[in-house]
């Protein structure tokens, strides 16, 4: 039975789509911010899309440690990438992008055993289930920047 990868996947699902109980959801929050505001820097800290991009890379680190294949060094230097913000463009792909990565690793995650929430990630000195449950924890805190970073723009 896989009840602990069920459980870590249904909280990523909520999170991202659903109706978690922290408030509203990565889509929904996304969807009500203008690519107008996705650009603006608020007291020179991070934009929406810079946001955008962190969990997207976070996103692929995940991914690509379950089933490796990129160097540690991509993820380091695409960390907080430097986005050009005259590119209006790198909006609607972020948002197309992680929903293609959040996918992607659901679907991984629905053929994944309980077992792999043991194995220690590549590069790493920690366990999938950290990985898993901070990836949770790491869009929750970025969500709750642009939700903040929206409402203060508006």
């Amino acid at each position: 039975m896989n009840t602990e990868i069920a459980f870590i996947t249904r909280q990523l699902k909520d999170a991202y789509e659903g109706d978690p109980w922290f408030g509203r959801s990565v889509t929904s929050i996304l969807a009500d911010t203008t690519e107008t505001t996705a650009f603006q820097k608020l007291n020179g800290q991070h934009s929406i899309v810079e946001i955008l991009w962190h969990i997207i890379t976070w996103r692929e680190f995940v991914l690509d440690r379950l089933q490796p294949a990129k160097p540690m060094g991509y993820f380091e230097e695409n960390d907080w990438r430097d986005l050009d913000h005259t590119n209006k463009k790198l909006w609607s792909q972020g948002v197309e992008r992680l929903q293609q990565l959040q996918g992607e690793l659901i679907l991984l995650l629905q053929k994944s055993s309980d077992e792999i929430l043991e194995n220690i990630v590549a590069e790493r000195k920690y366990n999938f289930r950290k990985l898993l449950n901070g990836l949770i924890q790491h869009d929750i805190y970025h969500l709750g920047q642009i939700a903040f970073i929206g409402k203060m723009l508006q």
